[in-house]
């Protein structure tokens, strides 16, 4: 996964969500300026926070990382390692 995957995933899925940044800082229990550098890929998250993204998301961490652009790069791994 590459650094600007995570960010523009958040932002899909708040999106999605019809949820503000400032809400899902509030429901991840980080602070609205950790999302935003996060998301303005001037910070890269921890597995910790993106585990807290997730809750606030209300999503699993598998979830979070089961979308296309990852997913292509999960086969193609998995069919040149044999």
């Amino acid at each position: 996964m590459n650094n600007n995957e995570i960010p523009q995933r958040i932002r899909n899925l708040t999106n999605e969500r019809n949820i503000t940044i400032n809400e899902l800082a509030k429901r991840s229990k980080l602070t609205q300026s950790t999302i935003n550098n996060i998301i303005n890929e001037n910070k890269s998250p921890t597995l910790k926070t993106i585990v807290k993204i997730c809750s606030g998301l209300n999503i699993s961490v598998t979830d979070f990382f089961d979308f296309p652009p990852y997913n292509k790069k999960k086969k193609l791994i998995k069919s040149t390692s044999k």
